[in-house]
């Protein structure tokens, strides 16, 4: 029958270097939680500003409040490196921690300054996120003002409740200002995946008159955006302007794209766009009728616009009122929230479809109609058109229209 040993086996010998290994967790564990548990600042203020370095955030503060759970930053100033014209400041800023691991940041009137050009920043922005992927992935609330341009002089600023889930997705609600006027409220929802959604002057973006979408992820980025169709008096009243008596009564819609940044932009900013106008068309006489029909007017641009959004250099607008056409250059300089407007625009009306407008707005019926067809038949070339505009936004009234016109007609 077997015995049992007298003695019990020895338990396994620990190497020396893992014993050290062990020891210096355990010292460092106990440090740190001695830091955080008896307020020793240095070793606090150290492991801070550690784990903000190991996410390629620079950050400094001048006090703190340590707890369990919780460290509380005041005086707190961060930038992210490579990401040069941003930075934030909060008096008020908590930590949440989960050990020494941060969960969630809640911060209190941050102010924000993000310099201009936007293109420059937001590729600044994504090649962050690839040199410290998830270093920004953390839940975070806070009131905002976000300063563009500077924070002495801001040319754009937001001010509302931000919002931050896990990972990309986030919000903003507040107010917008530009050049000092409050132009009403702003929201914006993103998710890193689907273009960033940007709606003005209401609450929602269903009820907001102009709505955008912030294409991040092509190359080069592009930002739509959206014009329901609005009636140009409540447009106007706004922006506290007059409306030439023509218009008043008509509605509007229309799209504009422009791309953002990009190796051939050279600091301008390409784009398009493209409305119409309902209820309305150019002003003309009654010998134009056959010319300048229906109710309804496009107007198109192929255009350059600078960053900060002070001049648009028109390669191309359009003007198409039934078979009446004009097409030119032009340039829109902005002066705060009004314009100065200058534009040239040549167009050809067929001088067979000319007389038999003419002959259309005196003569009816039978008569009219053989005339017209005459008119059609024996008259050949063109009379060339050009309009001069010069307007201010501010004095629409006062705009100057010049109208020169060229007959090159004949009979064929």
């Amino acid at each position: 029958m077997d015995t049992l040993p007298d003695t019990a086996p020895e338990p396994p010998k620990k190497s020396p270097r893992r014993r050290r290994i062990v020891a210096f967790v355990l010292v460092l564990s106990a440090a740190v939680g001695l830091g955080v548990g008896l307020g020793h600042r240095p070793l606090v203020r150290w492991w801070i500003e550690k784990e903000a370095r190991s996410r390629g955030i620079e950050l400094t503060f001048d006090d703190f409040s340590p707890t369990w759970g919780r460290v509380v930053l005041r005086g707190a100033k961060a930038k992210l490196e490579g990401v040069e014209g941003l930075s934030a400041e909060a008096p008020w800023l908590a930590v949440d921690l989960d050990g020494l691991a941060p969960t969630r940041l809640e911060a209190r009137n941050v102010v924000a300054t993000l310099a201009v050009p936007l293109d420059e920043r937001l590729e600044a922005l994504a090649a962050f996120d690839r040199a410290h992927p998830g270093a920004l992935d953390l839940p975070a609330t806070a009131n905002v003002t976000v300063n563009w341009g500077s924070k002495e002089s801001p040319w754009i600023v937001l001010v509302g409740q931000a919002t931050k889930g896990r990972g990309d997705e986030g919000s903003f609600e507040g107010t917008v200002a530009f050049e000092g006027t409050n132009l009403g409220p702003l929201g914006a929802r993103w998710n890193g995946k689907d273009p960033a959604s940007i709606w003005l002057g209401a609450k929602t973006a269903e009820a907001a008159p102009l709505r955008l979408a912030l294409d991040t992820k092509a190359k080069p980025m592009r930002l739509t955006a959206t014009l329901p169709l609005t009636k140009v008096d409540d447009l106007a009243r706004a922006r506290s302007l007059s409306v030439p008596a023509d218009l008043r009564g008509a509605s509007v819609e229309g799209t504009v794209a422009v791309t953002i940044g990009g190796a051939e932009a050279k600091g301008m900013y390409a784009g398009t766009a493209s409305f119409e106008v309902k209820g309305w068309v150019p002003p003309h006489p009654r010998e134009l009728d056959g010319i300048v029909f229906g109710s309804k007017t496009k107007l198109g641009a192929t255009f350059e616009i600078t960053p900060n959004l002070e001049e648009i250099r028109i390669s191309k607008a359009t003007v198409d009122a039934g078979a009446f056409k004009l097409a030119g250059p032009g340039t829109v300089k902005r002066e705060g929230l009004a314009a100065r407007v200058k534009m040239t625009l040549d167009g050809a009306v067929p001088c067979s479809e000319l007389g038999a407008s003419a002959v259309g707005a005196h003569v009816d019926g039978l008569i009219g109609d053989l005339l017209k067809g005459v008119a059609r038949v024996g008259l050949g070339g063109s009379v060339k058109v050009r309009v001069t505009v010069d307007a201010d936004t501010r004095k629409i009234e006062r705009a100057t229209v010049d109208q020169a016109v060229t007959v090159g007609c004949g009979l064929r």
